[in-house]
Formats: C-alpha cells, structure tokens, sequence
C-alpha cells in the first residue's frame, strides 16, 4: 500500500463525518502551509500550527493525508529517525506527539487577545476561541489544538479532553481507513499514491447529519466552498462507491433532500436551509442509476424515482421557455465573469454577449435524464412511465439534432433565442451527444474527428473546455483548461459508440498527468492545464493567480477538489479491471 505522501501547499486538512461528528457550523478546516512544515487553520481570523526545528538533517514523510500526517526527522547529532504525528482527533481539536528536537508552537497574526500562561496558550477572536497546549513526556512532546464558537471555556475542556487521547492508537484509526479500501493489481506507484490520495480527499469533504440533512452529505472542497453543491455531489458519489454503500447513496440522497414541493433543486444549499434561487445540469438520474447497475439495489431507486420525476419535470417546465424541447440555462446579465453559474461554466465563452440560449449540455444532460428514467421505470416495472420518458429521450434527441447541429462545421452548437443564430464557440460542451447517445454514426465520427484534431481539441492533455483554435481560448478556468468530469463523461460517451481506443487513451493521460501534478504540488487540482506544462497553481481563475498562494484574496484552482478526486478514483477503477 503507497500511502498519500507528498506535502503540498494549500492541501486540506479537516476533520471526517466518516470518524464521527463533522458538521458545517462548527467544524474547523485548515491547509497545509508552503513555507514552513505547518498547518494554517482558517475560521474568523487563523492560527498557524508550526514545528520550531533544531539540529534536524532531514524530514521523511510516510503519509500527508486529509486528516494525518506522519513523518520522521533525522537528528543529526544521535543520527536516529524520530516519528513526528499530528492529526484531528474530532472536528475541532488536533493532536499530536513530536520529538523533543521538533518543539511545536502557535501563532496567530490577527489576535489581539492572548491569554499564555505556562500550561496552554489561549486566542480569542470575537466569537471565537483557540486553545493550544502541550506536555514533555519521556522522549516526546504531547500537544494538542482546539476550537470553539461556544466560549473559552468551552475550547479549554475540549483542549483538556484530547491530551487524553491515545495519539498513536488514533494514528492507527486513521491508517485502517486506507486498508479498507479496494485493492486494485498492478498499478505503477504514482497511479496507487495518487489513488489513496484521492480517496483521502475524498474522506475530507463529509460532512456528518446536520440541519436539514438526515444523512451524512458532501462539499466540493471544505475551502473555500463549504456547501452542498448539486452536480458535483453526484459526481462524488461515483468514487464514493468505492468507499461504501452509504456514503455513495448519501451524497445524492442529501441533494434530494433540498428539493422544494415544486420540485425545484437548488444548485447550492446549507444544513441550515438556505439555497439558492438557481438549479445545476441535471445528472442525478444518472447518478442513482449508477449506484443501481453497481449495487443492484431497487430500494434506492424506488426512494429517489418520485423526486427525481418532479425535479426533471420543474427543469421541463421553467427552463425550456419556448417549449421546443430544447432548454435554456438561466443567464446572469449583469455579471461579467460569471455569467452563467447555473450551467456550471461559470465564465465559459459560450456565455459572452448573450442572453437566453437553446443549449447542447443543458439538453443533452436532459436528455441523458430521461433515458435513466425510462430504465429506472422498467426496473420498477413502471411501464408507463418508461413509455413516457423513452418520449422525452426522443423529442430532446431530435430537437437536438434538427436544430443545434451545424452541417458546416460538422459540430453541435447553442442557438441563440433572439435571432436564431449559432453561438460559434467550440467547447467541450458540444460533445455531450455522445455522453447522451443523441448522434448517430455519421455525426458521431465527426465529434471523433474533432476529438483527434491536433488544432482543436487533441491537445498534450486533452480534453480542452475550448478549442485550440477558438479566439478565447486560454487558461482561465472554463476558457481553455482541462476539467475532469466533462472528460469522465465523454470518455464514457466514446466508448458507448465503440471508439474504446480513444476512450483508453484521453482516461489514461487525464489519470497520468492528476498524479504527475500530485507528485509535483501535493494536490489535486479543480482544473488542468491542456499543454500540460504549467502547474495548474499558475493558471488564472477569473484573473491572474495570486503569489503566494492565498484563497482568501481570490480564489485560484481550488486544490484538493472533490470530484477531481472521486472521478480519478472512477478512472482508475473503470480502466484497470482486476480488483480485490
């Protein structure tokens, strides 16, 4: 087993509702530093957890996971290898042992309230409070961190009760999570690190029952977003599988619990019941079939069928105004870089200078909805209702191809509503007839061709989210770079319609060039670059990264992104077959 090892700025570091109580109000995240072997943790204001080294010749690192890390640090005056441990112990305490030549110490730049005696270190903030404190032993030094909303004394009970805690059998704990998991034969040493390293992120962004969620429920990321989202919960649920049943069905079961008796599903959503006024590509039919061909389990979806039905039939309903079967995302006039979060493109090209369009993905995912419903209803011997929604597959599938298909480039288009006309921006967009079995043959070989094209899309790693050749294309989030799941889909769509090769090769360089940027970075990145030169740390995200790295003043390629990580773990698992 190739533990997760590589120490990477910006990593997350939090606490699993998988180990117990983990919930949005009150839980403590943090990252990795870049400068020092510390751990920022972020709430109001932050604490830095650091390591005061002396007469250290080296550090070697067994594992740096989402919620452990281990290493050892070469003493140079004995030359013995000292274990060093830290790792969260609940939601908002860390514990730790570390050799004496390794001292640990906080500091905080932003508390003006410091309470330090010769027992803890205590920072208060306006609501919140940290406590820090540690212990010499025979050859070690305890310590431990905590966290708390309440009060101070609250911070210092929970500080108290986890230097009572068994560091080394909770580092046990933490270890067994990893030999639990599927064991996959015959993967290369960065494909297995980077495998664990996935399933670890993917263990940092659940969150326990909470609110309205009755389940446990997941975040793309922990930070900066902390909510619910609606399409990349479901992408989670695809590596979540390979983690357990439960945790698989929960990620979608909590996205269907924010769904209103209209039917509408919020793109965005709290335990506490706000939401957003706008909804995401509906891929959730999807996603609970799924679980079905891997489980076989009719239970769960005879529990989703009704939400599901009432969900596709609001987006029927609200999003496809001139009821032509063809839908429209919902676009935000007044933003310039964002102006179309509902589609999930946020600042894609497709979205300059328009308003209302006929959209491919928004119907080919409407599409895809529909064919998984028609399944869904003959599993449940719903047979009227598979008749029903083998119709909708239909309309959709030839309004598609009657009116968004451009015989001249021999591409898929959105047309625009005013005027009639095809917005011409190539995106990866436009190959989702494939993901949805919309084209036949003929069109099909045509999306292949632009797939092989070196001047458009058969990019060093493919698949660019804009054509080569297209004039905006760049490395600005949805402007150029590579997304993991639009190439997860259309991996699949071309292997549906018989182009394996393809298929194999556009999973094996999207799975090589994720642990080619973990064994750099130590992280996973939201997005990659297509030449596959550049770090995606330096790509911009709706402007020029920030040096040094520092979220808080603009967000940059969020590291440690959940479904780059589930669908890497999907890849790894759908392209290499021979499982334990």
């Amino acid at each position: 087993m190739v533990l997760p090892n590589i120490w990477g700025q910006g990593s997350l570091f939090a606490f699993s509702g998988l180990d117990g109580v983990n919930t949005y109000e009150n839980s403590l995240t943090s990252t990795l530093c870049g400068d020092m072997n510390g751990v920022i943790f972020h709430a109001s204001d932050h604490i830095v957890l650091g390591f005061y080294f002396k007469d250290i010749g080296d550090i070697e690192y067994e594992s740096v996971a989402s919620d452990i890390v281990k290493m050892h640090v070469l003493h140079r005056k004995t030359g013995r290898k000292l274990p060093l441990v830290f790792l969260f112990h609940t939601e908002n305490t860390v514990i730790g042992l570390a050799p004496k030549c390794a001292v640990p110490y906080v500091f905080s730049p932003g508390s003006n309230n410091v309470k330090v005696n010769h027992e803890m270190n205590v920072f208060i903030f306006d609501r919140e409070t940290f406590a820090f404190t540690k212990k010499e032993e025979d050859d070690s030094i305890r310590f431990a961190l905590s966290y708390s909303k309440v009060s101070e004394e609250d911070a210092i009970n929970k500080l108290k009760k986890a230097m009572e805690a068994d560091v080394e059998n909770e580092s046990k704990k933490k270890i067994g999570f990893f030999e639990k998991l599927p064991k996959i034969e015959g993967l290369d040493e960065d494909t297995e690190m980077t495998l664990y390293k996935s399933f670890s992120v993917m263990k940092s962004q659940v969150y326990s029952p909470e609110g309205i969620f009755n389940t446990m429920w997941t975040t793309p990321d922990r930070l900066p977003h902390k909510k619910i989202w609606l399409w990349d919960s479901v992408f989670h649920s695809f590596g979540n599988k390979h983690i357990s049943k439960e945790l698989a069905y929960d990620s979608i079961r909590a996205v269907l619990t924010t769904q209103e008796e209209d039917g509408f599903i919020p793109h965005m959503a709290v335990s506490t019941g706000e939401r957003s006024r706008i909804t995401q590509p509906p891929v959730l039919a999807w996603g609970v079939y799924d679980l079905y061909e891997h489980f076989h389990d009719k239970g769960f979806l005879e529990e989703a069928y009704e939400r599901l039905e009432n969900y596709l039939k609001w987006n029927m309903e609200n999003r496809d105004t001139n009821k032509n079967r063809l839908f429209e995302w919902k676009v935000n006039k007044d933003s310039i870089v964002c102006r179309c979060d509902e589609s999930g493109m946020d600042n894609s090209p497709r979205f300059d200078g328009v308003v209302e369009m006929d959209c491919i993905d928004f119907s080919c995912f409407m599409a895809n909805e529909a064919r998984c419903m028609e399944k869904m209803a003959l599993a449940l011997a719903k047979f009227s209702d598979a008749k029903y929604w083998n119709g909708v597959y239909k309309d959709i599938k030839n309004a598609v191809n009657d009116y968004l298909w451009d015989e001249e480039d021999k591409f898929y288009y959105d047309r625009i509503l005013s005027n009639g006309r095809f917005k011409k921006v190539k995106t990866v967009a436009s190959f989702l007839p494939l993901f949805a079995g919309i084209c036949d043959t003929s069109r099909a070989k045509c999306l292949y061709n632009h797939l092989t094209d070196d001047n458009s899309f058969n990019t060093e790693l493919p698949i660019p989210c804009v054509s080569k050749d297209d004039p905006t294309f760049g490395t600005d989030m949805w402007r150029g770079p590579v997304w993991i799941n639009y190439n997860y889909m259309i991996i699949r769509g071309l292997k549906d319609y018989g182009y394996a090769e393809l298929a194999k090769s556009i999973a094996q360089k999207t799975i090589d060039a994720i642990a080619f940027w973990y064994k750099h970075d130590g992280c996973l990145y939201e997005y990659y670059d297509s030449t596959n030169r550049t770090s995606p740390a330096k790509l911009n995200r709706k402007g020029k990264p920030i040096e040094p790295y520092n979220f808080k003043i603009r967000m940059q390629s969020i590291r440690d992104y959940g479904w780059t990580a589930s669908l890497y773990a999907a890849l790894v698992f759908e392209t290499k077959i021979s499982v334990k």
